[in-house]
């Protein structure tokens, strides 16, 4: 009995062993001066130690933002993580995002190195975001003929 437990114990961990996958994905690779980038790394089916890369050149407006999620649907284990940067480049050029690192028990794995191109914006034009979490971050101005006007009551005493 103890041997079936042993070998359904073995198969299982066999079953559900997959790659890690570590990736960095940029909202977009041309940025107009003034505008933000969306800078996310993730990590697929596996955990460890995540170390950033420096980010030399640019100003980090926010993060780490991180995520999480682990799903066990029909068998199958599925877990992810990510670290969300928003940067902002103080001047036009070529950037250079470096690779962020992942310390596992195994192995230590990286991303590649991301060239992002800043070009000039001399009307100041806003980029419209290529993912959908940026639509939400970025909230509408509010005109100053739309706000709302609120009528006090006054009472004399």
């Amino acid at each position: 009995m103890k041997r079936i437990i042993v070998i359904l114990m073995i198969a299982a961990n066999h079953i559900c062993a997959q790659s890690v996958e570590f990736n960095v994905s940029v909202s977009n690779d041309t940025l107009m001066l003034g505008n933000f980038l969306e800078v996310k790394f993730e990590i697929n089916n596996g955990n460890g130690k995540f170390i950033a890369p420096d980010f030399a050149g640019w100003n980090v407006i926010s993060g780490p933002n991180t995520a999480s999620s682990y799903s066990f649907m029909n068998g199958e284990v599925n877990q992810s993580s990510s670290y969300t940067y928003y940067l902002e480049a103080p001047a036009e050029g070529d950037f250079i995002i470096n690779s962020a690192k992942l310390k596992t028990e195994d192995a230590e794995l990286k991303t590649p190195p991301v060239k992002v191109v800043v070009i000039g914006n001399p009307d100041g034009k806003r980029q419209h975001p290529k993912y959908k979490s940026e639509e939400r971050g970025q909230f509408p101005e509010i005109k100053k003929e739309e706000q709302p006007t609120k009528k006090r009551k006054v009472t004399k005493l």
